[in-house]
């Protein structure tokens, strides 16, 4: 069973091709299950904050504010990660950059 960020997600239209649907889907559920606490947090918010924009409860230009936070919070925290952690991190920080910020945010 899909989530409400998932179907508003899947709704979006995306004739550019900018938004990776399931690659959003796989970076959020990879997130909130890593092994690493930080991580999993920044997943949970991550759910959190597209849960309140697909339920209007929050604005295009918050929920940008909000991701670019834990875009900036994960990319100093991986400097004190170790390595394979970081690695999980980065890919956390492309991932929002990538499917988030260069493809949801531009359909909003």
């Amino acid at each position: 069973m899909s989530s409400k960020w998932e179907d508003f997600i899947d709704n979006l239209k995306d004739e550019s091709g900018k938004l990776a649907k399931d690659e959003l889907k796989d970076l959020v559920k990879n997130t909130k299950e890593d092994s690493e606490q930080f991580i999993k947090r920044q997943g949970e918010k991550l759910e959190l904050y597209l849960n309140q924009l697909a339920s209007r409860e929050i604005t295009k230009e918050q929920f940008e504010g909000y991701i670019l936070d834990i875009k900036d919070l994960t990319e100093l925290k991986a400097i004190e990660m170790l390595a394979d952690a970081k690695a999980r991190a980065q890919r956390l920080v492309n991932g929002i950059i990538d499917l988030i910020i260069n493809g949801l945010v531009f359909l909003l």
